[in-house]
């Protein structure tokens, strides 16, 4: 006979930007969340229903989150594992909670990510290892990024804040473009990107909300803003942690009401946008040093995919190396192949400028490669002088002359591969003449299977 889990969860929270947030991530996960606003409410639902767990602020506008917890612990209800929100000035009551059966606790600020965690310690069978489709690989084939593919997929259905964290160039803007085609089969609505960083305060109202004419010196006709031209669609807001208190506040008040009005205008206008989030910052510690409002961290940060830099995922890097070829082969007409050789040089470089450097580096190589195949030599030429790689034991034994020597005989051998071991052909692939070649592969024994002229 099979067991059917309860996955239902009580919400016990009165801020509407905290509670709606925490409501969506729970939906998120796949629970049935019953969102409280006060404590009369729950407690009456507490009593006739059972939970599979119970989220509590402390600080609630009638009960507190204590005598919520106390009245039912002296009626002897049944009372499920309970997490409670609260303060940092309210942990004392939060520990004699404890003492009373909670199970734990939560300050705030904190991440939901940081509360999920703690809600699956305390109640497992809330979360059941979900089937996943096999999808293809869109955003690279290594565990990490299979993971945020799979979760993206999940994110594409709903129109929740998300917020996508990691280094420069790791491929936010990327991962975004991938949860907004999740909705969009025809690909007819907009995706718009802006980078807060790169925009002054003045100009970035401007820019999202649109002007009026005559708004300011300049404003020769009224234009629309991201907002307005993303409506339907998707906006991405690159480096949100760049933006100002006061912007912060603006865009604030358009994800709370979904409207807004033009600068300079009067008039609301009503829009339905999804927004995406991005940042290289730690939100978190900046909330906790006042410059980011916390309120604004809870509505954008719904769901948190944080994308790991490309050098701790070195199995992408072939993926997107050969992705970039390919790529760049169609724009251009001509054919360019990546060797084996060739990939391995490339997964141990350390890529500072994560996919961003990558992608750079193999349209450099493709142009100024004087052949069709991409060894370590091509592959070389194309990065900084000062390109730090992640050395390996054999790496580090051999001397300057010795690498240089290994990288030409294993260049040769792969080219000699693709040309099906004849010489004229690879001899013309390298740039070098065949008696040329004849003596490089004397001097480093090289013999082929069926070698012709």
């Amino acid at each position: 006979m099979s067991t059917v889990l309860n996955k239902a969860l009580c919400l016990v929270e009165d801020d509407p930007i905290m509670g709606e947030s925490l409501a969506h991530r729970l939906t998120l996960e796949g629970l049935d969340c019953d969102w409280h606003r006060d404590g009369k409410s729950a407690l009456n639902a507490l009593r006739h229903q059972s939970y599979a767990a119970l989220i509590s602020d402390i600080r609630l506008p009638d009960l507190s989150g204590e005598d919520l917890f106390q009245a039912l612990y002296d009626e002897q209800v049944v009372l499920p594992p309970t997490l409670f929100i609260t303060g940092y000035g309210s942990i004392d009551q939060a520990v004699r909670l404890l003492r009373l059966g909670a199970r734990d606790y939560i300050t705030k600020p904190f991440d939901l990510d940081q509360l999920m965690e703690k809600l699956r310690i305390i109640s497992p069978t809330l979360f059941i290892d979900d089937e996943w489709q096999d999808l293809e690989p869109v955003l690279g084939t290594s565990v990490s990024m299979r993971q945020i593919q799979k979760m993206a997929h999940v994110l594409g259905e709903y129109r929740v804040g998300v917020l996508l964290t990691g280094e420069s160039g790791v491929g936010k803007e990327y991962v975004a473009q991938y949860i907004h085609s999740i909705t969009d089969d025809t690909g007819c609505l907009p995706f718009i990107s802006v980078n807060c960083a790169a925009v002054t305060e003045t100009l970035l109202e401007a820019e999202l909300f649109g002007h009026e004419k005559g708004a300011f010196t300049g404003a020769v006709q009224s234009r629309r803003g991201v907002f307005e031209r993303a409506d339907r669609g998707t906006l991405f807001l690159d480096e949100i942690g760049e933006m100002s208190a006061g912007m912060q506040a603006k865009l604030l008040r358009v994800l709370t009401e979904g409207n807004f009005e033009r600068v300079g205008g009067h008039n609301r206008i009503e829009v339905d946008v999804r927004v995406i989030c991005a940042t290289n910052r730690d939100l978190k510690a900046m909330v906790d040093d006042g410059s980011f409002r916390e309120d604004l961290f809870y509505r954008i940060n719904v769901a948190h995919l944080h994308v790991p830099p490309l050098r701790e995922r070195s199995d992408d890097i072939g993926w997107f190396a050969n992705m970039f070829v390919n790529d760049f082969s169609k724009k251009s007409e001509k054919s360019w192949t990546l060797t084996a050789i060739g990939e391995e040089f490339l997964r141990k470089q350390s890529w500072p400028g994560n996919v961003r450097q990558l992608k750079h580096a193999m349209e450099r190589a493709c142009i100024f490669s004087s052949q069709a195949v991409l060894g370590p030599s091509e592959l070389g030429a194309s990065l900084p002088d000062k390109q730090p790689a992640v050395a390996t034991d054999a790496d580090e034994s051999l001397r300057l002359k010795g690498y240089l020597e290994h990288c030409e005989h294993t260049h040769i051998i792969e080219t000699l591969k693709v040309h099906a071991w004849q010489i004229s052909a690879t001899a013309q692939a390298l740039g070098i003449s065949r008696k040329n070649l004849w003596e490089k592969m004397r001097k480093y024994g090289i013999r082929g299977p069926e070698t012709t002229g």
